[in-house]
């Protein structure tokens, strides 16, 4: 490998001119593939006189191959240029070379350092627990006890991925870390401890600084998932905790307290070392020395020495840093506020340490929770020039890293909800006085009080929900709280507190309010903040959240409908500057409730929000276009989580708006039309997050038309050239395909049976689902649902090769499986229902395939002994009789005898008699269903429940009786007994077998009890013989009920 040549290929690809740069990524894709690249590429990086950009540049390429190529099961990146594995015979070349490399440039080029990292953790993940890398450890450690400390910063970073490795797994599948956590984390807590801190002698020297966290971490690793049994001894764990207390306690140095930038002030090696190391104290706490109901490990000796020796006096050190943050002597960074907050929480929810936090309550509500809720300046800011960023920090709508106002929340949430009978009149009781002394004049509040107001309803929209509940001991209190302290800032001069006061009503609809100025207030204040153009995003957002909430109160409703259309104008204009799915939640409910009021401009409605769908999609599809190995760390990566759940959200949209149609045919056809352009950017794009709703918008527009539209037929086509792209995911998806092809096969049935173009676009979907790789009895089921509804709808239309196919696939699946017949039920009765779908049509070629197949005498045995007999569904038992019927009409005598079926015959008549005497019933239960759907919701009548697994209080419950403790005792025991096993029976029942009463069928339309009655009569005239067979081995029973049916 010509070095020279490959340096100035690393050089040429920093060129500003494009063709030099691809003429150069050419030249590297070549070289990549010949043995020694690699290890070139170290070489450059290591070189003295290389330049630090093209290091960089060879160390980016180096960790993508590496990426890419080191694992035989890496996946591939979009980048051809890395699509190759790494030749087996390099690699110990690689690993021998890059620790090496590591240390050479480990004082001169730190930036190469952070991406050889990534390379190295692929490496020691890969290697190091399938013993590939056996000198990884000695030679970590030996780097180890080098004086220079950017050596040991290399060799602790190899130390720190060697256990990484460990960090998911219990620790029965770990037992040689025990070994390692002997011989070397004391001399690791050794050398951090007072080598490196030395009672923080060092906290002025970054590099140091790396080192230490270096170690803190490798103890998270190890502890995070499981308690190594080395570490849960007192002997090991007292030193190691004590350690991590000295480093949260050691006040950081002037120099780091003087950087001004609080973003970088945090990114300090040392305060990230305090933050890890509250981190791991929590963690130990929440995880190995708690009670709760999801606990998975039983370290009873570990909880007890943490709670008796260690918790009291930490929770001293935990409560004096909250003092001194809280009075301004000493700065915490977010994270390490985050990690308090929690502790502090995690003690209110165990009953022992509560006893330790209740007397503090009132001074962490009013010194921590209080002052942690106002808006800082970085906030304010935000509400101007950010808006999206402030709805999502400030309205409680997502969790964003370590945030200590949400940690702060958490926290006062967890106090009313668990210790609510002293904490809760507290809280009220702050809450009005602060609200008291910050307001006087309304019309001429000061920033720092409106601040403070601020905080006190955030405090309140936090808690609202145990303030408002049925027989709360506060309910009555509240109508006239907020009146006073709540609606009056509808017209604050503050945006904050309009968009404060909004997100509270959105939380009102469960109050029934007995003035109903409050309820004409909350709409006149709604409806200004949602329509004054001079108010800023995040107050239109909850205007429209909270319009949402009271969308359905009469009142409201009623001033409401006066001006629908420009409300709906005003949420489509909010949701194309949104980009989130609550905006069409809201849109949703509001065109469900004006649903007629909005008819006229439903068409114009469905363009907007397929235009705004569009412009979500494009993006959402470029970026999942990218290279993720363009960007430098993983926090480059744009997040458009928002973008897809506002893109759902317009579909939803678009489907309630369909459904308001049900009575106007030809606006439903120009729903589809408009809608058509998102399924087809949807399809031919495979963006397989829409497929649902795609599906879902053309069930429901087929099923209220009754038929298959020009446009429908053309969404058929798509989603047929989409399944036969190579890397299709359309079998994988096909549970969401088949809400669509349910009703194509329902009403194209006569389309399909003269247009074979369509019949093999859904056939080609069938043969690749049932052929795919990894099929589980789940997704059979699927494709053998797709299966029986073909052969129905084509009927004796049906090619011959098709029926073969799927009666060789399903009869092969039948045959796999005939041992558990009778516990997989829903499956197997599935897989049964295309063999007696193809009975309806094609009775006698059927059974002799079953015949033929050695199939025959299980598949009876089965279906009439276990099947019938337990049919619920209408559709088992239509289907069944259906083909039953076939076989006793279709059949000659001799067929029976071929078929050695002679003995079946004189059962056929009782069986097929007694199973349609049991469809009005079926029938019965399905219409009953139905109504269950199509009824008005249900009541929410909350209770202020204090007792319910201790989500109440354990304030008058301390006593051995507590109830969390006997439930806890509960779900032991049955555990112990194997009573259930994750939730749920492993043998199913014919109750499995569910029935959609929202889900059309093929045989919805048949009359079984007709076809009953003219197969009979047909029986009787041209073969008397064997209807009067039929008849004579019915017994008395049956015979009153064979006379029912053909008398009905």
């Amino acid at each position: 490998m010509d070095i020279t040549e490959l340096l100035q290929c690393f050089a040429c690809t920093l060129d500003h001119n494009a063709a030099v740069r691809t003429n150069a990524e050419t030249h590297l894709k070549n070289a990549s593939k010949v043995p020694g690249f690699l290890g070139a590429c170290l070489d450059i990086i290591a070189a003295d006189e290389v330049p630090e950009n093209i290091k960089l540049s060879a160390s980016l390429y180096f960790k993508n191959k590496i990426t890419y190529g080191w694992s035989a099961g890496a996946r591939q990146g979009s980048n051809e240029l890395l699509d190759s594995h790494v030749d087996p015979d390099e690699k110990p070349v690689v690993k021998d070379m890059l620790i090496k490399t590591m240390v050479s440039v480990s004082k001169t080029s730190p930036r190469c350092i952070r991406v050889l990292k990534s390379a190295l953790t692929v490496i020691i993940s890969e290697d190091y627990p399938s013993k590939k890398w056996g000198n990884l450890l000695p030679n970590s450690l030996e780097l180890l006890a080098n004086e220079d400390i950017t050596v040991t910063y290399v060799g602790l970073l190899c130390l720190a991925e060697i256990f990484r490795t460990y960090r998911w797994k219990n620790n029965d599948e770990r037992q040689d870390l025990e070994e390692l956590i002997l011989n070397y984390f004391p001399a690791l807590l050794n050398y951090g401890a007072n080598v490196l801190f030395q009672d923080g002698k060092y906290m002025n020297n970054e590099q140091i600084g790396e080192l230490v966290k270096l170690i803190i971490k490798i103890y998270k690793f190890v502890s995070y998932h499981d308690l190594p049994f080395t570490l849960q001894r007192s002997e090991s764990f007292t030193p190691w905790a004590c350690f991590f207390v000295s480093i949260i306690q050691q006040p950081l140095p002037q120099e780091v307290l003087a950087i001004s930038d609080i973003e970088v002030r945090s990114k300090n090696p040392w305060v990230k070392c305090k933050k890890w190391a509250l981190a791991n104290l929590y963690r130990l706490f929440q995880r190995y020395a708690s009670t709760s109901l999801t606990r998975k490990f039983q370290y009873d000796e570990f909880k007890q020495m943490y709670c008796e020796e260690f918790l009291t006096q930490f929770l001293q050190v935990v409560f004096d840093q909250i003092e001194k943050w809280g009075t301004g002597q000493l700065w915490l960074s977010d994270e390490c506020l985050y990690y308090i907050l929690n502790f502090v929480e995690q003690c209110v929810v165990q009953k022992t340490t509560w006893k330790l936090v209740g007397p503090h309550y009132n001074v962490i509500l009013q010194h921590v929770i209080f002052p942690l809720l106002k808006p800082t300046a970085e906030t304010l800011e935000a509400f101007d020039n950010d808006p999206q960023e402030y709805i999502n920090r400030n309205m409680d709508f997502w969790d964003v890293g370590y945030s200590p106002d949400l940690a702060a929340l958490a926290l006062l949430t967890t106090c009313v909800t668990k210790r609510g009978k002293t904490t809760l009149q507290p809280t009220l009781e702050f809450m009005v006085s602060t609200l008291q002394n910050a307001v006087g004049d309304y019309n001429n509040i000061m920033l720092d009080n409106a601040l403070q107001i601020e905080s006190c309803l955030r405090i309140f929209s936090s808690i609202i929900d145990r303030l408002i509940t049925k027989d709360s001991p506060f309910a009555s209190e509240m109508e006239k709280f907020i009146l006073t302290y709540v609606l009056p800032f509808f017209k604050s001069q503050y945006g904050f507190l309009q968009s404060r006061v909004c997100d509270i009503c959105s939380k009102l609809g469960s109050m029934d309010f007995k003035d109903p100025i409050i309820t004409s207030t909350i709409y006149e204040g709604v409806m200004n903040c949602l329509n004054n153009s001079s108010n800023s995003l995040p107050v239109e957002l909850t205007a429209a959240l909270a319009l949402q909430t009271f969308i359905s109160d009469d009142q409201f409703n009623m001033k409401l409908s006066e001006h629908v259309v420009p409300t709906m104008q005003k949420l489509l204009s909010l949701s194309n500057d949104f980009e989130s799915d609550v905006i069409s939640g809201v849109m949703q409910d509001f065109v469900e409730q004006f649903a007629e009021q909005l008819q006229p401009f439903g068409v114009e409605l469905m363009n907007t929000l397929v235009q705004q769908f569009l412009k979500l999609a494009i993006d959402l599809h470029e970026t999942s276009n990218l290279d993720p190995d363009s960007f430098t760390n993983v926090d480059s990566i744009p997040d458009e989580s928002d973008k897809q759940m506002a893109a759902l959200g317009i579909l939803s949209t678009t489907i309630s708006i369909l459904l308001s149609f049900e009575n106007s045919p030809e606006i439903l056809k120009n729903l589809e039309q408009s809608f058509y352009p998102a399924a087809e950017f949807i399809l031919k794009n495979d963006i397989e997050d829409f497929y649902r709703e795609c599906c879902e918008f053309v069930e429901n527009s087929t099923f209220l038309l009754r038929d298959i539209t020009p446009i429908s037929w053309k969404i058929l086509e798509l989603i047929g050239e989409c399944n036969r792209k190579p890397d299709s995911m359309v079998s994988y998806y096909l549970s969401d395909f088949m809400l669509a092809l349910n009703n194509i096969l329902i009403y194209g049935r006569n389309e399909l049976k003269k247009n074979e173009f369509y019949t093999k676009i859904i056939f080609e979907i069938y043969q690749k689902a049932v052929t795919a790789e990894d099929n589980s009895l789940d997704d059979l089921r699927v494709v053998f649902d797709l299966s029986q509804e073909l052969v129905l709808a084509l009927d004796d239309s049906l090619p011959q090769q098709y029926r073969e196919r799927l009666l060789a696939d399903v009869v092969g699946s039948i045959l796999t499986q005939k041992n558990e017949l009778k516990t997989n039920v829903v499956f197997s009765v599935t897989a049964f229902n295309v063999v007696i779908s193809n009975m309806i049509t094609e009775p006698l070629i059927t059974l002799q395939y079953l015949k033929q197949q050695g199939c025959l005498e299980i598949f009876f045995q089965t279906w009439i002994t276990d099947y019938i007999p337990n049919y619920k569904r209408c559709y088992d038992i239509k289907l069944s009789v259906l083909a039953l019927l076939k076989i006793i009409l279709k059949l000659e005598s001799n067929d029976y005898s071929v078929l050695n079926l002679e003995n079946l015959v004189p059962q056929l008549g009782s069986i097929v008699t007694q199973l349609a005497s049991r469809l009005p019933t079926a029938l019965r239960q399905l219409a009953n269903q139905r109504k269950e759907f199509s009824s008005s919701g249900f009541e929410e009548d909350t209770k202020w429940d204090e007792n319910f697994l201790d989500v109440g209080d354990d304030d008058e419950n301390d006593d051995e009786g507590d109830l969390t403790e006997k439930y806890l005792e509960l779900i032991k025991n049955r555990a112990d007994s194997l009573d259930f096993v994750d939730g749920y029976d492993a043998k199913e029942t014919f109750d499995d077998l569910e029935e959609d009463p929202l889900t059309g069928s093929i045989l919805d339309t048949v009359d079984v009890y007709k076809v009953f009655k003219e197969s009979i009569a047909n029986l009787q005239h041209v073969d008397s013989n064997r209807y009067q067979g039929i008849l004579r081995h019915l017994t008395p029973a049956d015979q009153e009920l064979f006379m029912g049916i053909m008398n009905a």
